[in-house]
């Protein structure tokens, strides 16, 4: 039986069942909303390791260490580890929201997609965050574009009611769901490197947000080590004001995924 190396010694804290709406790519679950499960458990800021891909609609366990590592496990199996982190992240000013408005309607995600073996629109069409097939009403639909003289893509969003709590303000989940994917699309328009998977992200929730309330979500390089991609992704209210940030590590797309893409 293969173990990570972890602790083995853990608490299991509760289980937990991602439904197949919040799904990335096809069949594995959106990294910023897999990320929040540990929102919980964790206060500030989270620092989520990413191992595996994680299942959809399959009950998994968070369990827990004596050291306050926390760990998403399929079974035996580790497929995140999340702990408390640091936050070292500056952020630009945020674009307007007119700013924001202009650049989506230039978004990758209302393209064709790029790739030869998918049909529909954008990196990844059914993103619960991103994608711009997902049915009216299933999804974020939060589609970042190049921002112009800026090294920045930003989208807009209007939370909608049914992603509040019963006090109307936007649930967790939600708003970490929406600090992963546009880092990705800061790669693609701004450097020559394609994201392959989100291997870690920081983030903090720093202030709520109203459901219904228009906001900006922007992203930006934030430089390189090795095959080490960093974005930084920040959501602002409609003042300005920073509701959340992430600092996103990525891995570059393998050959085989590549070999995909359309020239």
């Amino acid at each position: 039986m293969h173990r990570e190396n972890h602790q083995t010694n853990l608490k299991t804290v509760c289980n937990v069942t991602i439904p197949a709406r919040y799904k990335g790519p096809p069949d594995i679950a959106n990294g910023g909303y897999v990320c929040s499960l540990f929102a919980e458990h964790i206060d500030g800021v989270i620092d989520v390791m990413i191992r595996r891909p994680t299942p959809l609609d399959r009950e998994l366990q968070i369990r827990a260490g004596s050291d306050g590592i926390c760990y998403l496990m399929d079974g035996d199996q580790m497929i995140i580890q999340a702990k408390p982190g640091v936050m070292d992240l500056a952020v630009p000013d945020a674009p307007v929201y007119e700013e924001a408005v202009e650049a989506a309607k230039t978004s990758l995600a209302l393209k064709p997609t790029p790739y030869t073996h998918v049909t529909g629109h954008g990196i990844h069409p059914i993103c619960f965050c991103c994608g711009a097939d997902v049915p009216d009403g299933e999804g974020l639909k939060i589609h970042p574009g190049l921002v112009p003289d800026t090294n920045m893509v930003a989208a807009p969003w209007t939370p909608a009611s049914e992603y509040g709590d019963s006090q109307s303000y936007v649930r967790p989940e939600f708003i970490w769901t929406a600090l992963d994917c546009p880092g990705a699309y800061a790669l693609w328009e701004l450097t020559d490197t394609k994201p392959g998977f989100l291997g870690r992200l920081v983030g903090r929730i720093e202030k709520p947000l109203r459901c219904g309330e228009p906001c900006v979500v922007a992203a930006w390089p934030a430089g390189s080590d090795g095959r080490k991609l960093y974005t930084g992704t920040a959501l602002f209210d409609a003042e300005g004001q920073i509701i959340g940030r992430s600092l996103a590590t990525w891995f570059p797309m393998p050959p085989e995924m590549i070999r995909l893409v359309a020239n």
